[in-house]
């Protein structure tokens, strides 16, 4: 793979990782920021005010990371098609999306794709939350509700139920003490539901496991680490970490007091983070595609494309 063309402004993989980890180092995990704050009762994850479309991927984190209780977000002319605007010195928040552009191809033996496609650009804008705005009539935001305790919670049933190509669950083992996933038998093994502390717990794990299981050749066909702490299990781990994460969001269960919630937890990714600026962003495709997965939505439509982002030659612009 050839390196991605460079300019004196600051690469974007670089800016978007040292926003993560900067929330890292704040004490705050991306992908637990759901929970601390009022929900839209349409969903949990930000999304476009004008569109009403949710962002995904990477811009989840990204604005989940943001200090506005809003989930709503929209550009600063969409603000003014809207009869608003944004207030005389808010600072607005960069996300990012890819696109192939004709204008960048280049000859066969210079990036171009086998087939002849043009390679992705890697853009991004600006978005303000609508919080830093005035003249626009918003919707009412629900406020967050009690986590439920460790009885079985009907909407997290239903995910793992739903999912018709899902692996063999071994739930209910009482000498089972570890939770994962075994890909020979394309299995997942949890201990029984009475050994967690509540149901945030409980599901969370599960649905960590599950994300992991979206990688099997059947399904997503991800490329697992041999050994703890090397670079694909970092990978691996870090997609399961955000993928679960989208399953709670949507679940609406509270995690922000999980176990993994500790120092050596945050110091372990701000270090994978500090070593490759790529990494979090093709995890977060990479979770989005395994949620995808398990949930039935979106998934032939944008599988396709994410497995090309991975792959091919990116080239950064600003949009």
């Amino acid at each position: 793979m050839k390196k991605p063309i460079t300019s004196n402004r600051p690469s974007i993989y670089q800016t978007v990782t040292d926003r993560i980890i900067s929330s890292l180092k704040a004490g705050v995990i991306p992908w637990e920021k759901p929970w601390k704050t009022p929900r839209f009762a349409g969903g949990p994850f930000p999304r476009n005010f004008y569109t009403g479309k949710p962002y995904r991927g990477i811009n989840v984190l990204l604005l989940w990371s943001s200090d506005y209780s809003s989930p709503f977000w929209l550009t600063f002319k969409q603000a003014h098609d809207l009869k608003g605007h944004v207030r005389k010195g808010e600072s607005g928040t960069p996300i990012v999306f890819y696109k192939q552009l004709p204008e960048h191809a280049k000859p066969e033996d210079e990036g171009t794709d086998e087939d002849g496609r043009v390679p992705f650009i890697l853009c991004h804008y600006t978005v303000f939350n609508v919080e830093q705005c005035d003249g626009l009539s918003l919707p009412e935001i629900e406020q967050p509700t009690t986590a439920p305790e460790i009885d079985e919670d009907e909407l997290c049933e239903g995910i793992v139920t739903a999912w018709e190509k899902r692996p063999a669950l071994h739930l209910t083992n009482p000498t089972e003490y570890r939770a994962y996933y075994r890909p020979g038998t394309d299995s997942v093994h949890m201990p029984a539901r009475s050994r967690f502390v509540d149901a945030p717990h409980y599901y969370s794990t599960l649905f960590h496991e599950l994300i992991h299981s979206t990688g099997h050749e059947t399904r997503l066909n991800r490329t697992f680490g041999d050994r703890f702490g090397d670079e694909l299990y970092s990978k691996e781990e870090l997609v399961a970490e955000m993928g679960a994460a989208f399953l709670c969001a949507i679940a609406g269960i509270a995690n922000e007091h999980t176990d993994r919630n500790t120092t050596a937890y945050i110091q372990n990714w701000i270090s994978k983070l500090e070593e490759d600026n790529r990494l979090v962003i093709h995890a977060a495709a990479n979770a989005q595609r395994a949620a995808d997965c398990i949930l039935g939505e979106s998934f032939e439509a944008t599988s396709k494309t994410a497995e090309r982002i991975e792959s091919a030659e990116l080239v950064e612009v600003a949009a």
